[in-house]
């Protein structure tokens, strides 16, 4: 035997011994977790091989909470590709102006503008409407008899039937629209008022045109909690706010609005008139209605990586509905919807790794569903399937969170990772604790994906992340020198 050919059976024998260490390991990991009753599945691919290296319950369904997300942008950038970019035009047509919409979740995101201060945000959403006042003040008429919104690109089911109905006004299920703004949520910042109603504040978007009703208290004693809430009438944005007030809040209350669409028209409307072009009425363009056609007066863009960032290292939900239902109306030419959004990742995940997975079921983007299904063995081929070293690969890693940063900031504090970085996006429902991503070598290395998803937990998830974290730190520890 040559000598070269003992060493490769030597290395290839120290591989298969590494690899079962790792399974062996893992599987003492979570046997030793304390999971309050939860059952654990995880599934880790060596991409040098594309085997799994660990393979426990990697075909028990899951739940996958917000781990979703990733079935969700993997298939955008499948569906549209990682060049994509959103385009909501203006237009001029005769005596009316027209908005069309596509989709864009980030026109008024504050956090995407780098406000630190909320005190700024209606002067950053004034910025924001800017460009589109300054366009209709170019073409020098004075007066429009009509602001018509044309949000077409979407259906007009705003909130997924699965979401839970009690909360339904929290921004966490803020509606998905056409034209999205400001995260279709509005922000209130309460302050006392001794022996009177609360001041509501300077609430964001502004919206001079609708009042908003206050039957809030402001107690201040020491015995006196704060309890502020506001509610809005189903399918309206009658509002009212309510509870007490004890101290100002310098955070903001967020409250879902509806119909995002109509309330940015509004909105756009509103600083017309400010800056002295009059608009007499803001309607929606009918679905029959042709398409619409005018002037281009302006053009506003935003490449559909802001949106996966936001989606996977924020895990916003609005963001990955948004993407969901413009993939649809991208594959199927019609309103993007809920239902054929989830049908069309299913089939990217069957293209991508070849056929009709037994165990998934998508029901929205977002993970906020309970309906949705996975099996970590899919979850993991899947993120194995993109090419890190491809655009949509790369794409799709650059917007997961890493340690410190995101959803991730609190995260494998007391993890060693001896020069491996951990990209991922973590998960949670009530039960329900996930974590899925890559772990990439600065050795070279080839990357490792890993799924770890626990379900039916009756308490605390803190456990349930520590054993996450341990999986980690032994699969880089066994790993990094091979």
């Amino acid at each position: 035997m040559t000598l070269a050919r003992f060493a490769f059976i030597f290395s290839f024998v120290l591989i298969r011994v590494v690899l079962g260490d790792v399974q062996s390991e893992v599987a003492k990991i979570v046997a030793n977790a304390d999971l309050n009753n939860g059952t654990a599945s995880v599934c880790i691919i060596d991409t040098q091989s594309g085997n799994a290296i660990v393979d426990i319950n990697t075909q028990e369904s899951m739940i996958p909470a917000s781990n979703q997300k990733l079935f969700t942008t993997g298939a955008a950038l499948h569906v549209l590709g990682p060049q994509f970019t959103f385009q909501t035009s203006l237009l001029r047509d005769g005596n009316s102006l027209v908005v069309v919409g596509d989709g864009d979740p980030t026109f008024g995101d504050c956090d995407l503008a780098g406000i630190k201060d909320w005190s700024n945000e209606r002067q950053m959403l004034e910025e924001e409407l800017r460009p589109w006042v300054d366009a209709v003040l170019k073409t020098g008429v004075k007066s429009f008899k009509t602001l018509y919104i044309d949000d077409r690109i979407f259906d007009q089911n705003f909130i997924h039937p699965s979401w839970p109905a009690d909360q339904i006004n929290n921004w966490y299920c803020a509606q998905v629209a056409g034209i999205n703004y400001h995260l279709n949520v509005v922000h209130f910042f309460p302050s006392p008022n001794v022996g009177g109603r609360a001041s509501l504040g300077l609430y964001t978007p502004s919206m001079p045109w609708m009042s908003i009703g206050n039957k809030t208290s402001s107690k201040t004693g020491k015995k006196d909690s704060s309890s502020f809430w506001v509610a809005r009438t189903p399918n309206s944005n009658r509002m009212t706010a309510r509870g007490n007030v004890n101290a100002t809040h310098t955070k903001p209350v967020k409250v879902a609005f509806h119909d995002p669409s109509m309330l940015f028209g509004n909105s756009l409307a509103s600083e017309l008139r400010i800056h002295g072009v009059a608009i007499s009425s803001v309607e929606r363009v009918l679905l029959s209605a042709p398409s619409s056609k005018g002037d281009e007066l302006f053009v506003r863009k935003t490449p559909i990586s802001n949106a996966l960032l936001r989606s996977n290292r924020d895990s916003h939900n609005l963001y990955a509905e948004a993407l969901l239902k413009r993939l649809s109306a991208s594959a199927t030419k019609k309103p993007g919807s809920f239902d054929e959004g989830a049908s069309i990742i299913e089939t990217a995940v069957a293209q991508r790794i070849g056929g009709i997975q037994r165990g998934l079921t998508v029901a929205d983007g977002s993970g906020m569903s309970r309906d949705n299904q996975t099996t970590t063995r899919t979850l993991a081929r899947w993120l194995y399937s993109f090419k890190l070293d491809e655009p949509a690969g790369e794409a799709l890693v650059n917007s997961l969170a890493t340690p410190g940063k995101g959803t991730l900031e609190s995260r494998f504090k007391k993890v060693k990772l001896d020069g491996a970085t951990v990209h991922a996006k973590s998960g949670y429902l009530r039960g329900v604790c996930s974590l899925s991503g890559y772990i990439l070598f600065a050795s070279g290395r080839a990357p490792i994906v890993f799924s770890i998803i626990v379900n039916d937990i009756k308490g605390t998830v803190r456990d349930a992340k520590k054993m996450q974290e341990q999986i980690i730190e032994a699969v880089i520890n066994d790993l990094a020198g091979h």
